[in-house]
């Protein structure tokens, strides 16, 4: 072998190591395209990306799987399924997500990417870079978050085009993994989840907020949310979900307590959505 060539190839390999190096990196639990969009946008063909660990505890979570990272998470293209080793690269994730949209939906005209959890905000830097690549592309990025770190959200909220954002009511959650983010009595995680809210919004991305009821949810509880999301209120989508039982969550909301909600959100001057989770009701993963 001509040596100079090979001194040439052994400087572009190292240079290609150090860039890999510098490049954000996160968890993940799975990759895959699917009819069943989220918030406002459901039933929109979407890509999903899912991002493994979460701090928090909801008693509703179907996706406790999300808590740890495997080593290595699959890809679905539709046809085919890959693994891919984790952690993952935030420019290796963007390319697989191009992949598996145009190998299952390629006739979108405006592609879009949900990445979801876990939670997503424990890799801020990877969301933003992730979220550059995919934009770069020409996708529309979606995040779906709990929302309860506004100075994560705010490393990477350029790169984020839509904003789903958990109201995570006390009723709903159990102790969280971490001691830090314990609720005194009496009290949520309402005034990051409208922090979170405000970046989204000033940033010019359209924010949906979504309450998960359960038939534990009081009615001073689901008002209180309500109030605080008051100085967002016209620029946000209020999103309801009433749960689906899972783990946990035995029983579902009683029509009458969806009913009375809805009514509350009404009084309250929002502009109201009630979603359940539509990839149960349609058979997708």
């Amino acid at each position: 072998m001509d040596l100079r060539k090979a001194l040439t190839e052994l400087k572009s390999k190292k240079t290609q190591d150090e860039r890999e190096a510098k490049e954000a990196r996160a968890p993940l639990i799975e990759i895959f395209h699917s009819i069943q969009g989220e918030g406002r946008f459901v039933g929109l063909p979407m890509t999903f990306l899912r991002t493994a660990t979460c701090p928090l505890r909801c008693l509703y979570c179907d996706t406790p799987n999300s808590y740890e990272a495997p080593t290595t998470i699959p890809v679905n293209f539709g046809v085919r399924t890959q693994q891919e080793p984790n952690p993952v690269r935030a420019p290796r994730a963007a390319e697989l997500v191009r992949q598996v949209s145009h190998a299952t939906m390629p006739a979108l005209r405006q592609p879009r990417v949900s990445v979801t959890g876990g939670e997503p905000l424990v890799f801020p830097e990877f969301v933003h870079e992730f979220g550059k690549a995919v934009r770069d592309q020409g996708m529309r990025l979606h995040l779906e978050t709990a929302a309860i770190d506004p100075d994560a959200l705010a490393k990477c909220i350029n790169q984020v085009d839509h904003l789903s954002a958990d109201f995570k009511l006390p009723e709903t959650l159990a102790a969280p993994q971490h001691k830090s983010l314990l609720l005194m009595p009496g009290r949520n995680y309402g005034d990051l989840h409208v922090r979170c809210c405000e970046i989204a919004l000033r940033r010019g991305a359209s924010v949906d907020v979504k309450i998960v009821l359960t038939d534990r949810v009081q009615d001073p509880s689901f008002e209180q949310a309500l109030e605080q999301l008051a100085p967002v209120r016209q620029k946000i989508l209020l999103m309801l979900q009433p749960v689906t039982p899972f783990g946990p969550v035995k029983r579902s909301l009683p029509a009458s307590d969806l009913e009375r909600f809805v009514a509350t959100a009404v009084r309250h001057k929002f502009d109201v959505r009630v979603v359940p989770q539509t990839h149960k009701i349609l058979n997708l993963p």
